[in-house]
């Protein structure tokens, strides 16, 4: 259809779009642009050079490029009039400007032609106006049929390439590398190595990660580990060609110290767009062990992993020498918060941080400091030999296969019913896949949880950690920070409640919580007062 007849040239913008950087890299941007400018060349237009009207490397499949990219700053200019109407958008086809749902697609076209905006498809030559759907409404059909076809055709490439992924893992799972990278972006200090075909560790980078885990195991703060590598003036890592921090932060080390792979496993991870808000979702799928070559020993990795799920002293409180044996891991049983050491003079006494402060509901019960100490080392032998064991690694491995059958399952069931969605357009499919997808995910979560509780209790490293704090306790030759050190490697967590006058201890290989000591009970402690609230009486029974 020819142009209409105009009194003065109008201007024409021509959008480009292009999904991968590939596309740039090929003939995508050029052919686009020679099209738009013979188009305006052919039909008397002023192409306008002065507005960027260029997404590159956006997706129209969920309209980013109409929310965020250069074609949401054309719709504003429209808005406000800065382009009036009777202006030319010329696009190679339909699915340059939405291969968005069709509601959505539609009413973007419907937005552009209703303010005037004359659009082109370059490929077939056809213009749309608003004049012509006032006398050709029946060329709305071609337009929906193209806006369709282009959603369509994006869920088809989505849905082929989730599925390419999870038979890729399979298969890596099944067979191995087989000579080939999973993928190529991988932690700063692993690379592949194309002539050994496998991952290897970058010597210089892995030895730095073996001294960030060392450093937190001997009670460093990961804010002082960053300060010190910029002092020491080390290079942060970056990706060749691409962009590097300019200095270390301690939220990066914690990202390392937290990771997985420092210990060779690897976590993929599948994505999953919110229909509702268009929020992205980066999802974690099973981890798939030894892939990585390990940077660290297992039993490293996972004591200063429990570390850091403790209360820990960071930063510059790190240096001070330790004044309690159970810093960062005592708690009110009251309200659940931490329980502070306060010193009155020649009393010390534990008490409720939030009873301290006057911020929650638990009263001011103090209980002194030499008390749960004496309980503690007095009822040594007790608390190591009476503690629980936690189930044996046999019968959790056979948990974690009947999870991962489940898995397994659930993931092949989301696949078929994807298919059955796709081809038959069912609502009820719809409905199907989504639940299934939830319970994949809960399936996927309480897997990585038994994992994680797996590499922590077997038996050796179980009675590793009570002889340790068996030894610790019964002796006074080690430091108060060593003693700290190694019941945090083993205890999660020891609830005290004044007003029961009890303790319990909560191991890091068992939810079975440990009700060994006993105190009598306490007589309130008004703030201010310097008389000791209360006396114990602990069980000899050794």
């Amino acid at each position: 259809m020819n142009a209409p007849v105009l009194t003065e040239a109008a201007r024409a913008y021509s959008y480009v779009r292009f999904s991968t950087p590939q596309q740039e890299a090929g003939a995508s941007l050029q052919r686009q642009t020679e099209k738009a400018a013979k188009y305006a060349a052919d039909h008397g237009l002023v192409l306008d050079t002065e507005m960027d009207m260029t997404d590159r490397g956006v997706s129209a499949f969920r309209g980013k490029n109409a929310r965020t990219g250069a074609l949401r700053s054309f719709l504003d200019a429209v808005e406000h009039g800065y382009i009036p109407p009777g202006s030319y958008l010329l696009i190679e086809n339909m699915d340059r400007m939405s291969r968005d749902g069709i509601i959505a697609s539609q009413g973007l076209f419907s937005l552009l032609i209703s303010s005037g905006i004359n659009i082109v498809t370059l490929t077939d030559q056809e213009l749309y106006t608003l004049d012509r759907f006032t006398r050709e409404p029946e060329a709305m059909y071609r337009i929906t049929a193209e806006l369709i076809r282009a959603n369509r055709e994006s869920a088809r490439k989505s849905q082929l390439i989730g599925d390419a992924k999870a038979r890729k893992k399979k298969r890596l799972i099944e067979h191995g590398l087989e000579g080939k990278p999973y993928t190529t972006v991988t932690p700063a200090w692993i690379a592949w190595d194309p002539k050994a075909q496998k991952y290897t560790l970058i010597r210089e980078r892995a030895k730095m990660v073996r001294e960030m885990f060392e450093r937190v195991d001997d009670g460093h703060g990961i804010d002082r580990i960053a300060q010190e590598l910029n002092e020491r003036g080390v290079n942060t890592w970056g990706r060749e060609g691409g962009r590097k921090a300019d200095h270390w932060r301690g939220s990066y080390i914690r990202k390392v110290l937290r990771s997985p792979a420092p210990i060779g496993t690897f976590i993929p991870h599948t994505t999953r767009y919110d229909d509702v808000t268009r929020a992205r979702r980066d999802e974690a799928m099973d981890p798939i062990e030894n892939m990585f070559p390990a940077a660290v020993d297992a039993d490293l990795y996972w004591r200063v992993n429990r570390r850091l799920d403790t209360r820990a002293p960071r930063g510059r409180n790190v240096d001070r020498q330790q004044k309690s044996i159970v810093a960062g891991i005592m708690f009110c049983a009251g309200c659940g918060g931490a329980v502070t050491r306060i010193s009155k003079g020649e009393y010390v006494y534990l008490l409720c941080s939030r009873a301290n402060m006057r911020a929650g509901e638990c009263e001011y019960q103090a209980v002194p400091y030499d008390t749960v100490e004496e309980a503690l080392r007095t009822n040594a032998r007790r608390l190591a030999t009476k503690a629980p064991r936690g189930k044996s690694t046999a019968a959790l491995e056979r948990e974690i296969e009947k999870l991962q059958a489940n898995a397994n399952e659930a993931e092949q069931r989301t696949f078929d019913l994807a298919d059955i969605e796709a081809r038959e357009k069912s609502p009820a499919a719809t409905q199907r896949r989504r639940e299934m997808e939830r319970q994949l995910r809960e399936y996927q979560k309480e897997l990585r949880a038994l994992r994680a509780k797996r590499d922590t209790m077997t038996t050796a490293s179980v009675k590793d950690r009570l002889k340790a704090v068996e030894r610790v306790l019964a002796s006074n030759k080690e430091t108060v920070t060593e003693t700290n050190k190694t019941l945090r490697d083993a205890i999660r967590r020891i609830v005290m409640d004044p007003v029961q006058g009890r303790l319990w201890v909560r191991w890091h290989h068992s939810e079975e919580p440990q009700d060994i000591l006993c105190v009598t009970r306490h007589t309130t402690w008004e703030e201010g007062d310097i008389t000791p609230p209360m006396q114990a009486l602990f069980p000899e029974k050794n």
